[in-house]
């Protein structure tokens, strides 16, 4: 076991090395065949920018997007996501012995790892940018039906800028060396370089960090765009955007911003001076971090009520076939793969590969089974019907095994036979399902066409409770919540939201979120935007102990800020790189 562990480490390593030479630069200018299409290449007729359009949501789901052989972190936006959950403190495998992220969940190697998404995030912007100038060039010559291609482009540039700024930004850790050679560095109130479509070769080279008041401005202001030119817009399939999802990235906004400004007055001034600036992005109009929560509650409750959406019933999150792999009226937003020319059938290097605990073709066959954390199943009512998306300690194989039964134990859903359930480990997932059910050893490509949300109704909801415990009180925001878990995740209405003050909301709140949310890549930036510890060191902890890091209270875990790779700044001298957070705080 320890010389797989090293086995995969060497090969971390040679990975990093690979993606060492990529750049901003490099991201920018090349072109890939693969869904990517090239401005150049593409008419102004409705079937060629349909088909420059599609190159978006293809663009979730591809892999291998640097042409290397090592693309253990190539596997598109659900590796990112993946990538977040495991910064968090829900989120431990069972057995480490075939993982190949123990270097990044334990905190001790990061710098690579922060590599891959600043690449893959820059050369999903190209596309976007691609996407915007060939759909504006049509709309302003005449063409009105190329708008809705133009608002794909807006909208997927501004929630992948969102997303950027979100991972990269640093922010205060309270380690003392770490928070003070970023303050040397002056990397604190920047974010990441903003590339248009308009951004020229030149300008590339000499492209700085943008400051967070420039870029929330920017990225409102593409929403903005977005919303325009899919005001009468009706999408085939929810890979697309339109309104409610663009109401929902500005609610994640408004959201982000609005803690921003309640912690910080001056970061607050700073923004509303921002106002006055003449660079084309308009202005935010606000004057304290309370007009954002009222921003934020305002869009949650367009996105709410924008379609027929409503949250998963028992049924729908459970079904062994379509469970968190199908979109339903849940779903606002999600990737669509639903063809094998779209799958990568490798388990090693895809999301379901990884999460997918029923499936005999899936690392599960390694014994490597992500599994919640033992302290936020702890959290799990027995009277809320999620509980049973997690196998119970006293329902895991090794009890089944000295029960001497060879049955799934009651109340859980599963297409696994007794003898299958007889190897799963305690807190292993049951969340994700494998695409139509496909489990056995011969289902892998079936197993493996499967989608995934990237927005879903729930959030909406979450984030609306906050933003009215601001704006209207947490006595409010806490029946609102106690009202949603009982009506839509409880079976018999027990729930009770008993917190009076905003802290005791907000970790209630958490919870609620955490569970809602496991496996989804969202709550990362609720921590980082909150504050909030991370700790996986406790009595009875599930990680490894290798792994059981505990950050700082009121600070941002050190893992949490994403580095720059140090490359750029050889092709672009203007960005400025935070510190690396490696080794910053150790398991206890």
């Amino acid at each position: 076991m320890n010389k797989m562990k090293r086995n995969i480490n060497h090969i971390i390593a040679a990975m990093g090395m690979a993606l060492g030479v990529l750049s901003l630069s490099s991201c920018i200018e090349e072109t890939y065949p693969n869904n990517q299409a090239v401005p150049g290449q593409i008419s102004s007729s409705s079937k060629s920018l349909e088909y420059l359009a599609n190159s978006l949501p293809s663009f979730l789901t591809t892999w291998n997007t640097y042409g290397s052989s090592y693309y253990t972190q190539d596997w598109g936006y659900p590796c990112q996501m993946y990538m977040r959950d495991l910064l968090c403190e829900d989120f431990p495998m069972s057995d480490n012995g075939y993982n190949y992220w123990s270097y990044i969940e334990d905190g001790s190697t990061l710098r690579y790892a922060y590599y891959y998404p600043f690449y893959y995030y820059y050369a999903f912007i190209k596309n976007a940018n691609n996407v915007i100038s060939t759909a504006k060039s049509s709309v302003e010559g005449g063409n009105k039906s190329a708008l809705p291609y133009l608002g794909q482009g807006y909208g997927y540039r501004a929630m992948l800028y969102l997303d950027l700024y979100r991972l990269y930004e640093y922010r205060k850790t309270g380690v003392a060396s770490l928070d003070d050679a970023a303050d040397k560095a002056g990397v604190y109130g920047l974010t990441v370089p903003i590339v248009k479509e308009t951004t020229s070769k030149t300008e590339l080279g000499n492209n700085p960090s943008a400051p967070f008041y420039t870029m929330y401005r920017f990225i409102m202001n593409d929403l903005n765009l977005a919303e325009e030119a899919l005001s009468d817009y009706s999408r085939s399939n929810k890979a697309f955007m339109d309104k409610s999802v663009i109401y929902g990235l500005k609610t994640r906004l408004w959201l982000a911003m609005a803690s921003r400004f309640e912690q910080s007055a001056d970061d607050l001034a700073k923004q509303i001076e921002a106002d006055k600036n003449e660079d084309g992005y308009g202005k935010l109009g606000i004057t304290s971090a309370n007009d954002c929560f009222a921003k934020a509650a305002e869009y949650a409750q367009k996105a709410i009520h924008a379609d027929t959406y409503k949250p998963l019933t028992e049924a729908e999150w459970s079904d062994t076939n379509t469970g968190f792999n199908t979109a339903n009226d849940s779903w606002m937003f999600g990737t669509l793969v639903n063809s094998k020319e779209q799958i990568n059938t490798s388990e090693w290097y895809t999301f379901w590969g990884w999460m997918c605990s029923e499936a005999a073709w899936s690392m599960a066959q390694y014994n490597s089974y992500r599994c919640i954390s033992k302290a936020l199943y702890d959290k799990i009512s027995v009277k809320d019907w999620r509980r049973q998306s997690w196998v119970n300690p006293a329902d895991a194989g090794e009890k089944i095994n000295a029960a001497g039964k060879d049955s799934v134990p009651a109340g859980y859903k599963t297409k696994m036979t007794g003898e299958q359930w007889a190897k799963l480990p305690q807190y292993a997932n049951m969340k994700f399902r494998a695409g139509s059910g496909g489990i056995t050893k011969n289902d892998l490509e079936t197993g493996q066409i499967a989608s995934l949300p990237l927005m879903r109704v729930e959030e909406m909801y979450f984030d609306y409770f906050e933003a009215i415990a601001h704006t209207q009180g947490v006595e409010v925001a806490a029946q609102a919540l106690q009202d949603f878990v009982n009506t839509y995740r409880y079976t018999d209405g027990s729930y009770k939201c008993k917190a009076k003050t905003m802290d005791d909301f907000i970790t209630a709140l958490m919870v609620q979120r955490r569970i809602e949310l496991w496996g989804e890549g969202l709550v990362f930036f609720d921590y980082k935007r909150l504050n909030l510890p991370i700790k996986r060191h406790y009595a009875g902890s599930n990680y490894e102990p290798n792994y059981q890091l505990n950050s700082y209270a009121g600070y941002v875990a050190p893992w949490m800020n994403y580095m720059i790779p140090e490359d750029e700044k050889d092709r672009n001298p203007a960005v400025v790189l935070g510190p690396n957070p490696s080794g910053a705080i150790t398991a206890e």
